[in-house]
């Protein structure tokens, strides 16, 4: 598997992965070259296998602070739990630290998955919210936890391609 940044090349493919899915589709805006996010492709024997991206918020909104986030992942269905996910973590995670001290993410509060593995990578939950930056939990009831990690306290010795997965598979 290798991944890489992602080109508006990609833009077919990926969406054949958000259908599968059943995922909202992207858009050419959402994945063209920026200076201040990354977005990436899984890519597995010429195929995209999966896509993540990082967003930039240059002001605070309210307790969720200006900064680096980790947006969506989205990996194609027969790739799951095979540690697509984590990979493609761990590389925005290395695009956020050539930039910045502190990286931030959000999930749903029963989204045990990711909050599992994004807890081995060193992310600890800072807020709890309703809605942080327009977004809500998926359910309308339920909260969205604020996470951060510090580039200080990640070692990236401890995260080898066996673990990521194993965090990965949950």
């Amino acid at each position: 598997m290798q991944i890489r940044e992602c080109t508006l090349d990609d833009l077919g493919p990926l969406n054949v992965v958000c259908d599968a899915s059943e995922r909202k589709r992207w858009t050419s805006d959402m994945i063209a070259p920026r200076s201040d996010r990354v977005v990436l492709a899984a890519v597995a024997d010429g195929e995209v296998i999966g896509v993540a991206k990082t967003h930039f918020h240059s002001d605070p909104e309210g307790r969720s602070p200006a900064g680096h986030y980790l947006g969506g992942v989205v990996v194609a269905p027969g790739f799951r739990r095979r540690g697509v996910g984590s990979a493609l973590t761990l590389a925005r995670l290395e695009w956020i630290w050539s930039r910045a001290s502190i990286a931030h993410y959000f999930a749903n509060e029963h989204n045990k998955a990711s909050i599992r593995m994004h807890d081995a990578l060193g992310f600890r939950p800072v807020a709890r919210f309703s809605e942080i930056r327009g977004v809500t939990a998926d359910d309308g009831r339920s909260e969205l936890i604020l996470f951060a990690a510090s580039r200080e306290e990640w070692d990236p010795s401890e995260v080898t391609e066996s673990k990521a997965s194993n965090i990965e598979a949950g």
